[in-house]
């Protein structure tokens, strides 16, 4: 060290410096490797979002400027902001008992003003008679407000598996009541889309994930007039996550960061907890239901 002139010293600093910064990335990559999922979950789970602001100038000035600002928003905000939008959407449906006990059966979601709610079919028709025939039971729902209120079959699909109740309100209810429906999402989905379920028989149950498939099924569209040639389309029939299915019950419903509903638990299916039926379908099928006319 002492033979080295002023040049070779600083060439020296400048070497070991260098070799330093590369140790020093290898042993930072190496942790990282080795760090919990959880950490780096942590991490990468955070949204960044652009809000536009419009500032109006002083009279002097008849130009407006549009201001740009980024927000973070984490994902845990947008995953309570979903549940506190749903949770006043979810009944809880119990099949009455002798004696009126009553048990769990699952969780229906509210769908229209009307006080109409869709639920899988296998919460009812538990009962046959001798014949083998299905016998409708006594149902209640309870409501997040700690209403209790009787429940009438409406209408029942078997082939898609969905059930429809109507709640019967007493006369001075009636237009009083207000029931709380949900956001419906019927946009295409994405593999990997992260979703929240919503669920649980006694109290509210959250489970986050990702859509692992989407499964398709072929329908023939109507044959198009200027070739009269049948075409054939594609039509999403059923929803799969890697949420954990012990987690979920019959009814589950299905929602996306936007806090909409993109799916219930239902259908032929449905014993998957983990699997939901698209929302679409639901729609369309509720657009077959008939309620009957109020009595004046």
């Amino acid at each position: 060290m002492e033979s080295l002139n002023k040049q070779q010293l600083i060439l020296l600093a400048l070497l070991v410096s260098f070799v330093t910064s590369i140790a020093t990335g290898i042993v930072t990559v190496a942790l990282m490797d080795q760090a919990p999922q959880g950490v780096t979950q942590t991490i990468n789970r955070v949204v960044e979002k652009t809000i536009e602001r419009v500032i109006t100038e002083p009279k002097n000035q008849s130009a407006s400027v549009i201001t740009k600002e980024t927000v973070v928003v984490k994902a845990d905000d947008l995953i309570i902001e979903a549940i506190q939008k749903n949770a006043g959407n979810v009944v809880r449906i119990r099949e009455v008992k002798e004696e009126g006990r009553t048990n769990f059966a699952g969780l229906g979601i509210v769908m229209s003003r009307e006080g109409l709610l869709a639920a899988d079919i296998a919460v009812v028709y538990r009962k046959t008679d001798e014949l083998g025939n299905s016998i409708a039971e006594s149902y209640q729902g309870v409501f997040p407000d700690g209403r209790i209120f009787p429940l009438n079959i409406a209408y029942s699909d078997q082939a898609v598996g969905l059930v429809f109740f109507q709640v019967l309100l007493q006369d001075k209810e009636k237009g009083v009541y207000r029931f709380m429906i949900p956001k419906f999402n019927q946009s295409e989905l994405k593999l990997g889309q992260a979703v929240v379920a919503l669920s649980g028989d006694e109290t509210n149950a959250v489970s986050t994930g990702i859509i692992s498939n989407l499964v398709y099924k072929n329908v023939q569209k109507p044959d198009d007039a200027a070739t009269s040639t049948p075409t054939v389309g594609k039509e999403l029939s059923l929803i799969k996550t890697d949420l954990r299915s012990n987690e979920l019950v019959s009814g589950s419903i299905l929602l996306n960061l936007s806090g909409e509903m993109i799916g219930l638990n239902a259908g032929s299916l449905s014993a998957n907890r983990n699997t939901f039926l698209p929302i679409k379908r639901v729609l369309e099928i509720q657009s077959k239901v008939r309620l009957p006319e109020p009595l004046l």
